[in-house]
């Protein structure tokens, strides 16, 4: 059994392995131009098995002799602070563990990989060792892949590193379309539901609409006969939750939100949370098309499908509605919605910030009404709420002015 990488982490310097510096990345980096050596990133996961079994192949002599002769290294704990700092400073997420970043001495990305698990010591050691190797090569590591993409390289591996790539540097639109190309090699259903394309589904896939996703709901059954439920599962809700929230999410008609709602039922998921994943995303579309009493109906169903909706949820669909509705076809609502609001309220939301927000959209709406009296009243209760509440009452106090 491989020891947890922790307890290496401590060690390491008393080994003839990889030797990682301390410190933040910062000054891994600081150290790095001084002696003019490229960095190595390794990101490790407490409780992940692969990590785990990485660990000690680092500490193997072979390992350290060919990365302390060629990089400074640091290593980090994906939900450590000083992974986080990393991750912002960088511009980097972690689509996978372990996860291997290489830098040039300047700080530049030159190359991401995925080291490769083995069963044979030596095999694993000679893959840790050519992961660096291929770093240190300007025409193999990632950093050449977008030069490769544009020359017109569409090697299955090679769009599938470079999706990798792209989703660990963040850059959804590449991504998008390294899918496209993977869309138009991967078409017959053997290959679109092996283990390639599962992979791409459920690891790269962020557009719903791409022949392979397409596919993927339209043939459930047979993923499910090739692949573990609740990997099939995971790999439907990642595309949508892709999809939704990447570079095309603002572009989805209420059709478009409604069968992903239907798909989400087809994967398992109740009615009722895969309407709550999608709701926003469902009325921002209707009203994307001004039709604020299709949003305004769609809320309402939800209210009957989820009987139980908190003074929070009110709170903030209120708002909602208040800011992006493009006319004012849902003001009629704003009082039920507020009366069901403070129905659910718990005894100690009486006196709370988001009972404060509530009486502010309602005091707002009603204002939008004309109704002078309601939107005062309301405006003097918002405010009163929030002084118990200790809030900051600069915009409770704009309220009450701009309701006078």
């Amino acid at each position: 059994m491989f020891q947890n990488h922790h307890v290496h982490a401590q060690v390491t310097k008393l080994k003839s392995g990889i030797r990682f510096e301390a410190g933040d990345f910062k000054a891994v980096l600081a150290k790095a131009r001084n002696v003019n050596k490229p960095v190595f990133v390794e990101v490790y996961l407490t409780g992940c098995p692969h990590c785990d079994a990485l660990a000690p192949v680092l500490e193997e002599k072979a390992v350290g002799d060919f990365y302390n002769a060629n990089f400074i290294s640091w290593k980090t704990e994906a939900n450590s602070k000083e992974s986080a700092a990393f991750q912002k400073d960088k511009g980097v997420t972690y689509p996978e563990f372990p996860l291997f970043f290489f830098f040039d001495a300047n700080g530049d990305l030159i190359h991401t990989s995925n080291p490769a698990e083995h069963t044979s010591r030596q095999e694993f050691i000679q893959e840790v060792i050519t992961h660096g190797k291929t770093a240190l090569s300007p025409l193999q590591r990632t950093g050449s892949y977008p030069a490769r993409f544009a020359s017109g390289d569409r090697n299955l591996m090679f769009l599938i590193g470079y999706g990798k790539y792209s989703k660990a540097v963040k850059d959804q639109q590449k991504l998008t379309e390294i899918n496209s190309e993977l869309g138009k090699i991967l078409v017959q259903p053997e290959d679109i539901t092996g283990q390639a394309g599962f992979f791409v589904l459920s690891r790269l896939m962020n557009d719903y609409r791409n022949p392979l996703a397409q596919y993927f709901f339209g043939h459930l059954d047979e993923f499910k006969s090739k692949h573990a439920a609740k990997d099939v599962q995971g790999a439907g809700e990642a595309i949508l939750y892709h999809t939704l929230y990447g570079p095309a999410g603002d572009s989805f008609s209420v059709d478009d939100i409604e069968k992903m709602r239907m798909d989400m039922g087809r994967l398992g998921i109740s009615p009722a949370d895969a309407s709550a994943r999608l709701l926003i995303k469902e009325l921002d579309a209707y009203l994307r098309a001004k039709n604020t009493p299709g949003a305004v109906n769609r809320f309402n169903e939800y209210r009957k499908q989820v009987p139980n909706l908190a003074l929070a949820d009110y709170a903030y669909l209120m708002k909602y509605f208040n800011e992006k509705a493009p006319d004012q076809s849902y003001l009629a609502e704003m009082p039920v919605w507020a009366a069901a609001g403070l129905k659910a309220a718990k005894k100690e939301e009486q006196n709370s910030k988001i009972m404060a927000g509530l009486y502010l959209e309602l005091s707002e709406a009603y204002h939008k009404m004309g109704h002078k009296d309601e939107a005062k009243k309301y405006a003097g209760q918002c405010l009163q709420t929030a002084k118990a509440a200790k809030e900051d009452l600069t915009k409770y106090n704009q309220q009450v002015a701009r309701v006078q």
